[in-house]
């Protein structure tokens, strides 16, 4: 006989686990995402005060603009790239854990067959 609470409790689980490991991806993603974005505020004030110093003069309204649009194309371009390692990082290991999971699914069910194989018949 077949224990559907332990089959439930099984399922609920694997979404659990589910659950709390999708939380630690976002939350890790979040944390590099943070991190470039103190790189790119730092680098770009440096960028800014290196070229001061070699202009030997203060940027004007309109390059200070264009400085700050090149910067954001450079930080879009370095987030992106992160983005997308994280991702792929994410994707094998939802990769591998999945593997794992039909792994021992197809276990289970071999070995309900073979229970169910045992039963006498009706």
């Amino acid at each position: 006989m077949i224990d559907w609470n332990a089959v439930d409790m099984a399922v609920e689980r694997g979404r659990q686990d589910f659950e709390r490991r999708v939380e630690k991806g976002l939350k890790e993603l979040n944390q590099r995402l943070a991190e470039v974005e103190r790189r790119w505020e730092k680098e770009e004030e440096e960028r800014r005060r290196e070229w001061e110093a070699l202009a030997g003069r203060l940027m004007t309204a309109e390059e200070k603009s264009q400085h700050y649009h090149d910067g954001l194309l450079r930080k879009m371009a370095v987030m992106t790239n992160m983005q997308v390692s994280a991702l792929r990082e994410h994707n094998e290991e939802m990769r591998k854990h999945f593997e794992e999971s039909r792994a021992e699914w197809r276990a289970t069910r071999g070995a309900t067959l073979k229970m169910l194989d045992r039963l006498p018949p009706n």
